[in-house]
């Protein structure tokens, strides 16, 4: 596979869901939240372009891969012994306190999309992973990659 772009933007925010929306005059809208998040990460990415040029090809397949890194809740590393020995492999985001990795995914992807120019069918192949960290913000890292066709599936079986 052949990456195509990378990138990784530090928000001030936390991530955005995709099912953010809200009943207003009878129809179904998205929050301020989530305008906040579109809207930053959209100038992060466009901020970036302007230096990076990106050439998305109608009809070519994608594989995109998403890391969402949450700052590490002060309770779990509460102590020194605790903050030095801090793995994030080890200690998973898996409470309510972060969003579901594919409601994560899919207000992120609506970002790309919009900025790279591409239609989401392309994406044949979406990995997503979630992390905590030391640090004080949040940060969104993505790689997407041509994908050839004829890669096989391991576990779709005949």
């Amino acid at each position: 596979m052949k990456k195509v772009f990378e990138a990784k933007i530090e928000l001030p925010m936390k991530f955005a869901s995709g099912n953010q929306m809200i009943v207003a005059r009878k129809r179904l809208i998205r929050t301020k939240e989530y305008h906040a998040y579109h809207d930053y990460l959209k100038a992060s990415l466009e901020e970036i372009l302007d230096e990076v040029q990106v050439q998305m090809k109608p009809g070519q397949a994608y594989e995109l891969r998403s890391l969402f890194v949450y700052p590490v809740p002060k309770s779990l590393v509460n102590s020194k012994k605790k903050r030095d020995e801090f793995d994030s492999s080890k200690v998973l985001p898996i409470t309510r306190g972060t969003i579901d990795i594919d409601n994560s995914v899919k207000a992120s992807d609506d970002v790309l999309q919009d900025v790279l120019g591409f239609d989401d069918s392309q994406i044949v192949n979406n990995l997503g992973y979630k992390r905590y960290w030391l640090g004080e913000t949040y940060i969104y890292k993505f790689e997407l990659y041509e994908f050839d066709s004829g890669m096989e599936i391991e576990f779709y079986g005949d």
